[in-house]
């Protein structure tokens, strides 16, 4: 005898959605994090060694703490999206 499945319901939906949206927000902070790790490490190293901090080092210095910052931003408000969004599904579900 096979098992007939109910269709999800619009809030069962957006709880999935959201579910993998939280998933992926993880998985790709995970992957800017060990991007983050390597780029420290390089600084560190460039910064040990201040003769070799030519014109062309100090602009991509500079480029990639722009890049890190916008990054930083870009995740602040995904997460606050997520948020916004699981908290107006439970609003919505209280009695």
């Amino acid at each position: 005898m096979s098992e007939s499945k109910l269709p999800l319901t619009e809030d069962a939906v957006k709880r999935e959605q959201l579910s993998d949206g939280f998933a992926n927000l993880r998985e790709d902070y995970s992957k800017f994090s060990e991007e983050c790790a390597f780029l420290f490490d390089a600084l560190a190293a460039v910064s040990r060694e201040p003769e070799c901090i030519t014109e062309h080092t100090s602009e991509g210095i500079r480029h990639l703490c722009y890049w890190l910052k916008y990054q930083v931003i870009g995740y602040r408000e995904k997460i606050e999206e997520l948020q916004d969004s699981w908290r107006a599904l439970n609003r919505k579900q209280r009695p």
